[in-house]
């Protein structure tokens, strides 16, 4: 039985020092819930008319497109092509990229209220293009986290939405809409996620909201990593180019400093410090380079060091799809002025189903508490004992020595 007691107990502090985890998981109900932001991305990169390429450069963006396999590959060195060797001038980005008032017409919120577009929706760079963020932490210039107590699809936030078609160039997407991305405000868009909202459809996005928060912050937490302690009052953010501190933020930053150092420029999407990359610069070298070179480097990317924070919020979506508009609105649309309605336009809309979030909660699995506990009982049942037992025979041995040191002492004195 004491073999038993000695196999068990050692399997337990085991267990401690890989410093495993149980998940606490509930679900909470609340008065009302903060709400995410929410990033749309055309499909097309550049508007046409703002780009006004000619045929070199139709040329040329057919070569980095879907269509690249159907055409044949730019010569650089011929004289024609002499303005893709040119930097690209500081704002480009922005000159060539729809504006809001290109892209949304109506914004409406829960109160069936028209919001002025331009007000409620911020520019934001990611990696594929010029987009625009609604409830961003950067609206206004301070953060003030929109709330809503209303659910259901009938009381929505809802974004009415023109793609210009007509204004589309030849880009990585063949299909015509819209990439929305729905994120915590405090976080720079993942545009690895998200959903598209094609034109000519009502899409009702339901949201859900997941609340995840580790409490081991001094041990591992996941995969042999740490968790970065964000909300602490002492925190420091490690990014350079970002605000806030997220997971794909510092991901994004230690790619931009791979293809930085390997092609001496960055994507005009990049909000680093360094030299815009040329046209040709981009397709020979960054644009290959972020799609193969880095992507196969995996002794450089798990350099990176990139923790996830000890508290995120991760919003879900689950998006259905209605025809839009119904033909009595068309015609009356069309009556209005509005042409293309099932080309051009789409609708948006966003809410919470219930009142209520999943709260995940990763506590250790054993503390030292849990390994008291468990050694108490293990002794009970392998060799009858307690606590207690164990105290008083920790009193017995002190007496029994206390009482030989003195019998030994008064030897010494006879």
């Amino acid at each position: 039985m004491g073999v038993m007691l000695i196999y068990t107990s050692v399997d337990l502090f085991c267990k401690y020092a890989q410093h495993t985890t149980m998940a606490n998981i509930k679900v909470e109900m609340v008065d009302e819930l903060p709400l995410p932001a929410i990033t749309f991305c055309n499909l097309s990169p550049y508007k046409r008319s703002a780009l006004n390429p000619d045929a070199v450069m139709d040329h040329y963006l057919l070569t980095i497109s879907r269509m690249t396999d159907f055409v044949p590959s730019v010569d650089y060195s011929h004289p024609a092509y002499s303005a893709l060797l040119r930097p690209l001038p500081d704002g480009w980005l922005h000159n060539v990229s729809f504006s809001v008032m290109d892209l949304f017409y109506a914004c409406v919120n829960t109160a069936n209220q028209r919001m002025d577009c331009n007000e409620v929706l911020v520019p934001t760079i990611t990696d594929i293009g010029l987009c625009y963020t609604f409830n961003s932490h950067h609206q206004n210039g301070t953060y003030n986290p929109l709330t809503t107590s209303i659910i259901g699809s009938v009381k929505s936030f809802a974004f009415y939405i023109r793609v210009n078609q007509s204004e589309y160039v030849y880009s990585d997407n063949l299909a015509a809409g819209m990439k929305v991305i729905v994120h915590d405000p405090k976080e720079t868009p993942d545009t690895n996620r998200g959903f598209f909202a094609s034109p000519g459809f009502s899409v009702y996005a339901s949201l859900y909201l997941t609340k995840y928060k580790y409490f081991t912050v001094s041990l591992p937490v996941y995969g042999g990593r740490y968790c970065l302690d964000t909300q602490h009052q002492d925190s420091r953010n490690p990014l350079n180019y970002h605000d806030n501190y997220s997971f794909y933020a510092c991901i994004r930053e230690c790619k931009y400093r791979y293809l930085v150092k390997l092609c001496g420029c960055q994507a005009p999407t990049d909000t680093g410090p360094e030299r815009t990359c040329t046209f040709q610069e981009y397709a020979n070298c960054y644009r290959n380079a972020s799609r193969g070179e880095y992507i196969n480097n995996i002794t450089f990317q798990q350099t990176c060091n990139c923790d996830s924070p000890c508290e995120f919020n991760v919003y879900e979506t689950s998006a259905s799809n209605a025809y839009f508009p119904s033909q009595l609105n068309e015609l009356f649309l069309m009556n209005a002025g509005f042409t293309n309605l099932r080309t051009d336009y789409l609708e948006v809309r966003f809410f919470f189903d219930t009142l209520s979030f999943l709260n995940v909660e990763y506590l250790p699995e054993y503390s030292i508490e849990t390994i008291i506990a468990t050694l108490g009982g293990q002794m009970g049942i392998f060799l009858g004992a307690s606590l207690l037992t164990l105290s008083e025979l920790v009193e017995f041995v002190l007496m029994a020595g206390l009482v030989a040191c003195r019998k030994f002492m008064k030897r010494r004195q006879s």
